[in-house]
């Protein structure tokens, strides 16, 4: 009799040693050890799978532990590390993990009191790019638009195209072709415009040799008239001193001074004129001068002598270097 009643014993202690450790086991699972649940909802889980990872500010923090379809939405519950703070307005968004897959769970917290218990709605839940959602947004904005003022334009511009306006159509598209024959056209004279520039520069390429020659001798006539014009300006300098201070002798000798003086005051005055108009010549080779450079100068092959009479300064007297 005491044997059966030890074996009752033993049995119902195993049984409930048994559905001890089971209930205990069943209790980590559902809530490991400084870990706490939270639940969100959303209306689209296709991204989410148990096992993907929850993270707060890119730390990883739990994982997403199982879903639950309701009517009409999805409940996703996730375990997360008690020492990270989830408010009570905390936000879900859930994000690409690699441009080949993969997805993660982002907690944003927010709020001052803990989330407890409670849910996190799904106005507050972020999924990724959902087509269906994009179509669904789209024609919101498609809503308010008047599609009778776009059937009647529809309908005005296929009358248009129908009938004896078909001619009209015809004609455009001819004078569309004409626009396109004349640039061709044009094209071809711009071609040998080009060609006849390639042409001129060719020439002058061959003809550089004279125009470097004409450049020396003009370089030398230039200086050359340069140095007797400033000579010369010189000499008329002095000679009108001479004939000023000869003005006194030349009353006491002639009875017909101021006729003397007259013509040589008209004499000094050609002889100006001539300086004029030797500054002139000067200035107008100088300008042959740089016209014949800048010339030369556009040729890729041409280099500029490396010394010219316009180069040299020679000292005279009145005009020192």
């Amino acid at each position: 009799m005491s044997s059966g009643r030890s074996q009752r014993f033993w049995g119902v202690a195993a049984m409930a040693l048994i559905t001890a450790i089971g209930v205990t086991a069943a209790t980590l699972y559902i809530k490991p050890p400084g870990e706490s649940a939270i639940t969100f909802y959303t209306d689209d889980a296709a991204a989410l799978r148990p096992g993907d990872t929850v993270r707060v500010a890119g730390v990883v923090v739990g994982k997403v532990k199982d879903l639950a379809i309701e009517p009409d939405q999805v409940r996703v519950r996730a375990s997360v590390n008690k020492k990270a703070f989830v408010g009570d307005q905390s936000q879900i968004q859930v994000r690409m993990l690699t441009v080949v897959g993969g997805y993660y769970v982002t907690i944003v917290p927010l709020g001052k009191r803990p989330l407890g218990n409670l849910a996190i709605p799904k106005e507050r839940v972020t999924m990724p790019y959902n087509l269906m959602q994009v179509l669904t947004d789209s024609t919101k904005i498609t809503e308010g638009v008047a599609t009778k003022p776009i059937k009647e334009s529809i309908d005005q511009f296929q009358n248009a195209l129908t009938g004896t306006n078909t001619e009209t159509v015809s004609a455009i598209l001819d004078a569309g072709n004409s626009v396109t024959d004349m640039l061709s056209r044009q094209r071809g004279q711009v071609g040998s415009i080009l060609d006849l520039s390639d042409e001129y520069i060719e020439r002058l390429t061959s003809y550089s040799p004279q125009l470097e020659q004409y450049l020396r001798r003009i370089s030398i006539l230039e200086q050359t008239l340069i140095l007797y014009g400033k000579a010369f300006g010189d000499g008329l300098t002095r000679l009108g001193g001479v004939g000023w201070t000869l003005g006194p002798a030349i009353d006491d000798y002639f009875a017909h001074r101021d006729d003397f003086l007259a013509r040589i005051r008209n004499i000094l005055g050609d002889l100006r004129t001539i300086e004029t108009r030797h500054g002139a010549t000067v200035r107008m080779l100088q300008r042959i001068h740089d016209r014949m450079e800048v010339a030369l100068d556009k040729q890729n092959n041409f280099t500029r002598p490396e010394l010219l009479a316009t180069d040299i300064c020679i000292p005279i007297h009145g005009s020192p270097c």
